[in-house]
Parts: C-alpha cells; structure tokens; sequence
C-alpha cells in the first residue's frame, strides 16, 4: 500500500511531459522567436551606427547576413509548406520572408545614409535579389504572378530603395523641403488605389489541396499588404532621420487613397448608402486632417503672389472628384451638392481662415443684394412669384427623373 501511494504522489508532483511537448510541436514557438531576435538585432545594431558616418562596414556585412537567413526561410517555407505540408509553419515563414524582403529592418534605409555609392550599389544587388526570392517563392508555391503585378511590384520596391537615397541626396544639396515630404505621402496614397485597379496581380488555379490553396492566397496578400505597410514605415523614419515632424496633414493623401481603392473595389458590391457613408467620413476626416499646416506649403505661381496651392485646397479638390466619381458611376445624387459645396470652398481659399473670412464677406453681400432686390409693392411680389414657379417646376422635374419608375401591372381585361 505504501508503495502504491509514494506511486500516487510522484504522478502528482511530476507531470507527463508529453502534453507540453505535443503543444510546442503543435505551435513550434521557435521562428516567431528567431524572427523577432532578427528584427530586434537588426533595429539595434542600426541604432548603434546612426550616430557614427564611419560606420559603413558593419551596415553591408549586416545586409550580408541578413541576405543569408532569408535564403534559409525561403527555402525552409517552401519545404515545409510544398514537401511537408506543414502549412501553419509555412506560413509564418513566408509571413517573416516577405518583412524581410520589404526592409522593415530599415538595414538598406540606414546604408544609403551613411555612404551614397555603396548604398546604390547594394541597394541595386538587393533590388535584383528581391526579384530573385520573389521568383522563388511564386513558383514554389505555384503562384503565377501577371503582368499588372510585375509592374506594382517593381514599383512599390524600387520606391523603398530608392525614396531613402533620394532624400539623402536632397540634404546633402540642402534641397530637401517640406513639400518633397507631401508629395511622397501623395505618391503612398495613391499606391492602393493603383493596387486597386491593377488587380489581380496573381493567377491562383486550385489544387487538390486546399490549405495549399489557403498558403497561396494568404500569401498573395501578404504581397500587396506588406509592400505598402514597409513604404508607410520608411517615410515615418526619413521624417525622424531629417528632423521633419510628421503631421496630420501628411496623412489626409493616404485616408483619401484607401477610401478611393474602396469605393472603387466594393462600390458595386455594397449599398449605396455605404459607399456614401465611407467616402462622407473619409473625405471629412482628410479635410480636418488638412485644415492645419506649415505656412511654407502655400505654393504661388501668380506674379500677383495669391496663393493658388495647399494642402487643405488640394485635399479640398481631390475629395470633390471622388464625391463626383460615386454620383456618377453609383447615382448617388446626395454626392452632386457636396462636390459642389467643396469646389467652392476651395474656390474660397487655401486655409480656413481666408476661406471663413470671405464666405463671411460673400454673405453680407448677399444679405445687401437681397434687400436691394426685395419687392416694396404687390406688382413686383406677382413677378417673383411667377419666376419662383418656374424654378420650382424645374426642381420637380429633376426630383421625378431621379425617382424610378415603377414596372407596369399587366391588369386583366
């Protein structure tokens, strides 16, 4: 009996291991460790170096290793996921592969810093690299990749390698201004909108396997997201690097862009009244975004010196033209007046301060006209009203052209 009780109390103090290591083999801890321990070396060995312009050498042996592992995940994410079917992981893999691809590391961003000509060169070796993993893993997983593809691609990586060096060199020529900034937040905005209507950038034929076929559409997205994302983390960074403080005018381009690729993908899969309501909220949101801003973004061209340009009459325009889009491709009459309204807000000023001071002008004049053409006798009253008649008939034509009309009933004779 004692026996069989110290038996007992030796289960109860020393557990089966077997569940704990059933549970790391079934959720394998280990490349979300190893995948973190990267980024973090690599975020902290580039902090080390920004302080010091010598520092050169260690950047591009940093690359060099990191070229390395990625060429291990590739090929590891693609056994796993082709030969071991261990799709989870795989994933996982090709989910880090497609960071590392998109230098969220910043390890190119901070090579072009420190030295123009050696980071061209190994910014160009990488550009061809990336072409290379990316050839990889499309036909490793089966993925055919389209021409509209090829073409977003190319562009969205050669904007991360290259939009770094850019503006290096804009500094060294004390060049660099603030609306270089604006105009490449525009050219990030604009980006889903291109994604948008390039679609699709992958040809996926189903398998027999269908969490192949999960693997592949997951990654396909993970293509376009990340691309996009890494863009967005190398401008907050060259904001940091040349000491321009972000503001929330930098972002009304990117609110307009992702609404407009919206509204251009689901537009006809949605209800009118939310396509609206998404276009209403975001063209809102970039114009409050926009109403504040740096005195040197008002651009002039007129030798008069009125300022013809800024961000809050650019975003002001931008947003009217996509209230226009929606009435005209969705019949969403509720568009037509708002487009209208900020047209002529725009047509007002380029800050909201001119932009109050002459609706506030632009109303008194209208209050003295109006008493002016006020009727002081019952003849001139039987004429307005005469003229109001035929601007109301007018209104009610348009009101029953915008209304459908009704089928016709077959009545029995």
């Amino acid at each position: 009996m004692m026996a069989e009780h110290e038996s007992c109390e030796s289960v109860e103090r020393f557990p089966d291991p077997r569940p704990m290591l059933q549970m790391v083999l079934d959720h394998n801890p280990f490349f979300l460790i190893s995948g973190v321990l990267m980024l973090a070396g690599c975020f902290m060995i580039n902090s080390a170096a920004h302080g010091d312009p010598d520092r050169v050498w260690p950047i591009v042996g940093l690359v060099a290793v990191f070229n390395v592992y990625e060429a291990l995940v590739i090929t590891l994410g693609l056994y796993l996921g082709r030969v071991r079917r261990l799709y989870r992981d795989a994933a996982f893999l090709l989910l880090l592969e497609v960071l590392l691809l998109c230098d969220v590391s910043l390890a190119y961003n901070e090579l072009l810093l420190k030295s123009l000509p050696i980071g061209v060169t190994v910014g160009g070796l990488a550009l061809l690299f990336a072409w290379i993993k990316l050839t990889l893993i499309n036909r490793g997983l089966g993925l055919r990749i389209t021409p509209a593809g090829v073409c977003m691609l190319s562009v969205l990586i050669a904007v991360l390698f290259v939009l770094p060096g850019l503006f290096r060199e804009l500094t060294r020529m004390d060049l660099l201004r603030e609306g270089h900034f604006y105009t490449a937040w525009w050219i990030l905005g604009a980006a889903p909108l291109a994604a948008a209507v390039t679609q699709p950038w992958f040809a996926l034929r189903p398998s027999d396997d269908p969490q192949l076929d999960k693997l592949r559409l997951w990654t396909a997205r993970l293509l376009l997201v990340i691309p996009l994302g890494s863009l967005l983390l190398h401008l907050y960074s060259a904001h940091y690097v040349d000491d321009r403080p972000m503001r929330l005018y930098h972002l009304a381009p990117l609110v307009l862009g992702l609404a407009t690729a919206w509204v251009y993908r689901r537009s006809r899969s949605v209800e009118v009244q939310q396509v609206v309501g998404v276009i209403f909220a975001a063209g809102g949101a970039a114009v409050a975004m926009s109403a504040s801003f740096p005195r040197s973004m008002g651009m002039s061209i007129d030798p008069s010196g009125s300022v013809l340009f800024s961000p809050l009459r650019l975003v002001l325009v931008v947003t009217a033209v996509l209230f226009i889009y929606v009435w005209w491709w969705r019949g969403a009459w509720v568009c037509l007046p708002a487009a209208v309204g900020l047209l002529f807000t725009a047509g007002l000023g380029h800050t909201v301060s001119t932009i109050t001071s002459r609706l506030q002008s632009a109303i008194r004049r209208a209050r003295e006209m109006g008493g002016a053409l006020m009727p002081d006798s019952i003849t001139g009253w039987g004429v307005l009203a005469v003229l109001a008649s035929f601007i109301f008939l007018g209104i009610g034509a348009g009101t029953s052209l915008m209304h459908r009309s009704s089928p016709v009933e077959n009545k029995p004779r």
